[in-house]
């Protein structure tokens, strides 16, 4: 029998980031902006360069949601004082406001996703899930190299 987890897992991610979409749609950002903008609001001040690698997205895919931010004034870009080739990223005040909306939409798209489920079984989904990704953080995982001949 083949894994179904990962497929299932990836699957319901992408569905529950298109409803998201679909209902952030009159604000205007998506699920990868709102995304950038929650890891921003923990790392205030990082360097474009690291908020890249945290999101596990190529630099130059997030410059083109940081230019969109910027451009809506959610974020603003400084000039790194040790390095000139880099940016820090900052929030502007209208970004928490914003976020607190997009909270509000991911909230309902969550209990519409979950309505499935008694609050027992979300809360017995939840804390499994949470041990998944606690032992797939922690854990390494196998050495699956072949041995030289």
């Amino acid at each position: 029998m083949h894994s179904k987890f990962g497929f299932l897992s990836y699957e319901i991610s992408h569905c529950i980031r298109q409803r998201f979409n679909k209902a952030a749609e009159g604000i205007g950002l998506t699920h990868a902006q709102w995304r950038a903008l929650v890891h921003l609001s923990k790392h205030e001040n990082c360097r474009q360069i690291d908020l890249a690698e945290i999101l596990e997205i190529k630099p130059i895919t997030l410059a083109r949601q940081i230019d969109l931010l910027e451009a809506v004034g959610l974020v603003r870009r400084n000039k790194d004082a040790e390095d000139r080739r880099a940016y820090r990223l900052e929030l502007l005040p209208k970004a928490h406001a914003v976020m607190q909306e997009l909270w509000s939409i991911a909230d309902g798209v969550e209990a519409q996703v979950l309505s499935a489920l008694s609050a027992r079984e979300q809360e017995t989904l939840t804390a499994l899930l949470e041990r998944v990704k606690h032992h797939i953080t922690t854990v390494s995982p196998p050495d699956n190299s072949q041995p030289d001949d």
